[in-house]
């Protein structure tokens, strides 16, 4: 266990977690800036650039002070909480269908709670 605690791998592995939520976040928000999404109104002009730029707070949080990993953080983790809540109640997916919601959701809030510690 100390081996793996110790190398430059678990220092350095929050960085693939990070491109990958970023990459992912770019991928799906970029299309909606600009437009409204799930016919949600004012709220769904939001969805696009809080994808965007908590996929970049994420990323660049490191660099910067540890309040713009958190902020990106909880961004992403409105999003997905909204997300979750339209595939269930709105569109009559089951609990079943959201497992990759409840992934990002959960590393959003990874995230939002332990910062740049991870």
């Amino acid at each position: 266990m100390n081996f793996l605690e110790n190398n430059n791998v678990s220092k350095y592995i929050h960085w693939f977690l990070r491109i990958v939520m970023a990459g992912i976040f770019f991928y799906h928000g970029y299309p909606k800036l600009g437009t409204s999404v799930a016919n949600l109104g004012l709220i769904g002009y939001l969805v696009g650039p809080f994808e965007v730029l908590g996929g970049l707070f994420i990323l660049i949080g490191p660099f910067t002070k540890e309040l713009l990993t958190r902020l990106g953080g909880i961004m992403l983790a409105i999003i997905m909480i909204g997300a979750i809540y339209m595939h269930i109640f709105k569109w009559n997916d089951s609990f079943f269908d959201v497992e990759y919601q409840m992934l990002l959701l959960a590393v959003s809030l990874v995230f939002t709670f332990k910062g740049d510690e991870i």
